[in-house]
This record gives structure tokens, sequence and C-alpha cells, in this order.
């Protein structure tokens, strides 16, 4: 029969405390993993808000379908009309900073559009008034830099080109100012251009 000492028994609380952390550390240890895990799945949908030149502001639902590509479509605004847009990125580099290739098409719905005038080389005038229901299609190209591609949250910078095709339904009273006089008429008048396009703008990644 054999019995502990004192000195023994003193050591069993700190043997057992000493399990019991070693216990948690195995438990954290092995949930590390998983979690870290869990924080670097990707996600696939979430938001989009932009600004740039000439389309104005837009807020888009983003759906990331692989890595490699990118879609979006929403509401968009040029402080003058409401007009709706989609579009694709290809994002070549799968990297926390990446280039991009993208490709926009947008409508903007009719609205009065004095600032049309400065496309047709005109002052503004009285005959700013008449210029109601100017609907306009475009069509964007442009190259981007995305930082965060990887991430939750991320920005990008994109440049390029835009394709824009204008209809002025009503250009009578311009063209009338214009040629000063009132006996000319015209049926609708399409004015079409290509000028640079520039986009700042970020994503929030949801689920």
């Amino acid at each position: 029969m054999t019995m502990d000492s004192p000195s023994l028994r003193r050591r069993h609380p700190s043997l057992l405390s000493s399990g019991i952390a070693l216990g948690c550390l195995a438990v954290l240890g092995t949930a590390t993993p998983a979690l870290a895990q869990d924080d670097d799945s990707p996600r696939r949908v979430g938001l989009l808000l932009d600004a740039g030149a000439p389309h104005g502001i837009g807020l888009s639902a983003v759906v990331r379908p692989t890595n490699w590509l990118r879609l979006h479509a929403g509401p968009t605004t040029n402080t003058l009309s409401i007009g709706v847009r989609g579009g694709l990125s290809i994002l070549p580099m799968d990297t926390f900073i990446a280039p991009s290739i993208n490709v926009e098409g947008g409508h903007y719905f009719g609205s009065e559009y004095s600032e049309v005038l400065d496309w047709l080389g005109r002052e503004p005038s009285a005959t700013s008034e008449a210029i109601r229901d100017v609907t306009y299609n475009y069509v964007t190209g442009s190259l981007g830099l995305e930082v965060g591609t990887k991430s939750r949250f991320n920005f990008f910078l994109n440049v390029g080109l835009s394709y824009v095709a204008l209809t002025v339904p009503d250009p009578t009273p311009l063209i009338q100012d214009a040629a000063d006089d009132n006996s000319v008429t015209s049926g609708p008048l399409h004015v079409r251009a290509t000028i640079p396009s520039v986009k700042l703008g970020f994503i929030v990644y949801f689920f």
C-alpha cells in the first residue's frame, strides 16, 4: 500500500491546470485554421458604387461567379436623368492588386438636357427649354487597376473610351436659333461621339 507524499499532492492541482491549459491551446490551434479558412473563403455577391465622367454615379449589384469574371447591373444618374446599366469585368490575375478589362453598356431615359447645347457648340439660350425627352445609349471599354480583389472590400480605377449615341427628338428650336430662320424644321437629331471615360469606385462583398 502506498500513499502520496504531501509534495506530490501539492503538484496535482498544478498538473491539472497545466493539462487544461494544454487542452485549450490544442482546441484553439485546431479552430484557428478553420476560422482563417472561413475568412478567406471567396465571396461572390456584393454591391458596387462608382462615380465618373461622362456617365455620372452608379449603384450596382455584383455577382462574381468565378475568380476571373465579375458581372454587375443597376441604376445610374448623371444629375439630369436616370438610367440603367450592365457590364462585366475580366480579372486575369487573382492577386491583391490586379488589372482588369471592363465592358459596360447603359441607357439614360428621356429628360431635359440644356447641357446638350455644349455638344452642339452653342451657348445656352431660351431654346434650351425645347431640349426635352433627350435619351442616350453608351458602350464603354476600359482598363482598370483594382486593389483588394481577393478581399471583402476593394477599390478600382478604370480609364477608357465611351461610344455615346444621343437623340434629341425635337431639335427644331435649336436649329432655328442657330440659322436665325424660323422657317427651318427638322426631324429627330442624332449625335454620336467617342469620348474619354474615367471611373473611380469600390465594391463590398457580403456573401
